[in-house]
C-alpha cells in the first residue's frame, strides 16, 4: 500500500473514531439534558430533543459509510421489531392522509372537528393531523434514541457507562429535588410551584412523571450494584471472609452505588406517587428474581442483598415519612375518576377499532365521550395501552407493543445465554416491568426524560444481549461503537 493510499485509511479510521465518540457522549448529554426543561414535556424542548437525535443518528450513518467496507453495522434481534415499528409507523403518517375512503374517517370527526381551532373537517382518519404529525416526529426522535444507545452500547464497558450514567443522572435530579424539597418545596426550577406542593417533583411538574423517572435510576443503580458485589465475593468462601469482604467493598469502591440507591429512593418516597412506587418495587422485585434465575449470577446473594435493601427501604419510608405510606394504603381510585375515564376509552375504542382516531387526538376524541361525572379537564387516558388503541387503532398498537415485546424477548434470551455482563439485559427487563406496569395507570412514557431513560436502558440491554461467540462469527462487527 502507497504512503498515501495508508494516510487516508488512517484519516478516515481517526474520523469514524471521532464521529463515534461524538455520538456517544452526545447521547449521554441528551440524557443529562432531557430531564431539566419540565421533563422536557414542552413544545420548546421537544425541539432541541428532536434536532439533537436527528443529528446524532444523521452523524451515525456518515460512519456507517465511511466505515462500509468493515461490514454492515449491527442489527442482529431487531430487525423484526424494526418492520414492526416502521408498518406502526407508517400507519400513523397514512392516517394523516385526506386520500384516503371517507368512510375511514371516524364517525365523530364532523363534532370533534369544530374543536379545533382554525382547522375544517378533512376526510383524513385522524381528526388532528397537525398534532398526529407532530406525534409522528416525537416517535421517530424515540426510535432514534433506541438505536444511538444499541449501537454505542455494543461494548461492554461503554454499555456499563450507560447505564451507570442512567443512574448518575437520576441521582444528581434527586439531590436537586431533596434540596427543593427540604427548603419549602416552593419551586420548580425558578418558577414558583403551581403543582403537587407536598410532593417532591425535582425538574418535573408530575410527581408521578417524576417518580418513574427516579424509578429507572433506581432499578439501574440496584442492578450495577449487585453486579459489582458479584464480581469481586467469592460466595464459596467462609462467611467470615466474605462478610469482610462485603465490608471493605461497601465502604470503598461501591459507596457512590449505594449512596445513589439512597438518595433516588428517598426522592422515590418523598414523591407519594403510589403507580411510581409500586411499579419500582415491582421492577427491583423483577430484577431480583429475573437474576436469581439467570446461570452467570445464580446463587445464595440475593437472601441476603434482598435483606439488605429491604432494612434499606425500611429506613427510607422512616425518612419519608407517614405520608407514603397513606398514600400507598389508599386505594380510592375513584376520587381520580380513572375507572370513569378507562370506561369511556373503552367506549370510544369500541367504536374506531381497526383504524383509530389519529395519534395525539385523544383530548380531542374524548371531549365528545365525557360526561358530568368527570368534573376535570381530560387530556390523557391515564393508560399508554387504551390512548394507544384508540389512536392507532387495534391493530396498528398491537404491533407497537409487539415491537417493544420482541426486544424484551431479545433481552431476555441474551440474559440466559451470557457468561458475562448479564446484568445489562437483566437491568432492561427490570425498567421494562416498571414502564410497562406505570403505563396501565399513567402516562410517564409521554413524559420525554423518562422515555429517553428507558430507550438508554434498553438499548444497552438488547446490545449486550448477543453473546461473545455471536460477535466472533461476525453478529457484532470489530469496529462497532
Amino acid at each position: 500500500m502507497s504512503a498515501q493510499g495508508y494516510t487516508t485509511l488512517r484519516s478516515v479510521g481517526s474520523l469514524t473514531n471521532g464521529i463515534a465518540t461524538l455520538c456517544y457522549w452526545g447521547l449521554l448529554a441528551l440524557a443529562l439534558w432531557a430531564p431539566l426543561p419540565f421533563g422536557s414535556a414542552r413544545p420548546w424542548s421537544w425541539g432541541v430533543l428532536t434536532t439533537v437525535v436527528g443529528a446524532l443518528v444523521a452523524l451515525l450513518a456518515v460512519r456507517d459509510l465511511l466505515a462500509l467496507d468493515k461490514g454492515p453495522p449491527p442489527a442482529d434481534g431487531i430487525v423484526l421489531p424494526a418492520v414492526l415499528f416502521g408498518l406502526t409507523l407508517l400507519w400513523a403518517i397514512l392516517q394523516c392522509l385526506p386520500w384516503l375512503p371517507t368512510s375511514w374517517s371516524p364517525e365523530a370527526w364532523s363534532d370533534s372537528g369544530k374543536l379545533i381551532a382554525d382547522q375544517s373537517p378533512r376526510a383524513s382518519i385522524s381528526v388532528d393531523p397537525a398534532a398526529s404529525r407532530a406525534a409522528i416526529l416525537h416517535l421517530m426522535t424515540y426510535a432514534g434514541v433506541f438505536w444511538l444507545s444499541f449501537r454505542c452500547c455494543q461494548r461492554s464497558a461503554k454499555a456499563h457507562l450507560f447505564v451507570a450514567g442512567v443512574g448518575a443522572i437520576g441521582t444528581l435530579y434527586a439531590i436537586w429535588g431533596l434540596i427543593v424539597y427540604w427548603t419549602g418545596n416552593h419551586s420548580v426550577l425558578w418558577f414558583p410551584k403551581w403543582a403537587y406542593p407536598y410532593d417532591l417533583t425535582s425538574t418535573f411538574v408530575n410527581r408521578n412523571s417524576y417518580a418513574a423517572y427516579t424509578g429507572l435510576a433506581l432499578v439501574a443503580l440496584i442492578g450495577l450494584l449487585l453486579e459489582h458485589i458479584l464480581q469481586r465475593v467469592d460466595l464459596d468462601q467462609s462467611r467470615r471472609t466474605i462478610a469482610r469482604t462485603l465490608i471493605e467493598i461497601l465502604t470503598t469502591r461501591a459507596i457512590w452505588f449505594i449512596a445513589g440507591v439512597g438518595i433516588t429512593a428517598m426522592a422515590l418516597l418523598l414523591s407519594h406517587s403510589r403507580g411510581g412506587a409500586t411499579a419500582t418495587g415491582a421492577g427491583i422485585v423483577g430484577l431480583f428474581i429475573i437474576a436469581s434465575l439467570v446461570p452467570s449470577l445464580r446463587g445464595p446473594w440475593y437472601k441476603w442483598f434482598g435483606v439488605a435493601l429491604l432494612v434499606g427501604a425500611v429506613l427510607a419510608l422512616w425518612v419519608s415519612g407517614t405520608q407514603t405510606l397513606t398514600r400507598l394504603a389508599d386505594t380510592s381510585w375513584d376520587l381520580e375518576g380513572r375507572p370513569e375515564i378507562y370506561r369511556l376509552t373503552l367506549q370510544a375504542i369500541s367504536e374506531h377499532p381497526l383504524v383509530g382516531t389519529g395519534l395525539a387526538t385523544f383530548k380531542t376524541i374524548f371531549a365528545g365521550y365525557r360526561t358530568e361525572d368527570l368534573k376535570f379537564y381530560i387530556d390523557l387516558a391515564h393508560n399508554d395501552y387504551l390512548e394507544n388503541a384508540l389512536e392507532l387503532g387495534i391493530p396498528a398498537a398491537c404491533m407497537m407493543i409487539g415491537a417493544v415485546a420482541f426486544l424484551v424477548v431479545r433481552c431476555l434470551l441474551g440474559a440466559f445465554r451470557r457468561h458475562r455482563d448479564a446484568i445489562i439485559p437483566c437491568i432492561a427487563l427490570a425498567a421494562t416491568i416498571l414502564v410497562g406496569l406505570h403505563s396501565l395507570v399513567d402516562f410517564s412514557m409521554q413524559i420525554p426524560a423518562v422515555a429517553i431513560a428507558y430507550l438508554i436502558l434498553l438499548g444497552a440491554g438488547v446490545a449486550q444481549a448477543t453473546t461473545t461467540r455471536e460477535r466472533r462469527t461476525g453478529a457484532v462487527p470489530d469496529d462497532a461503537i
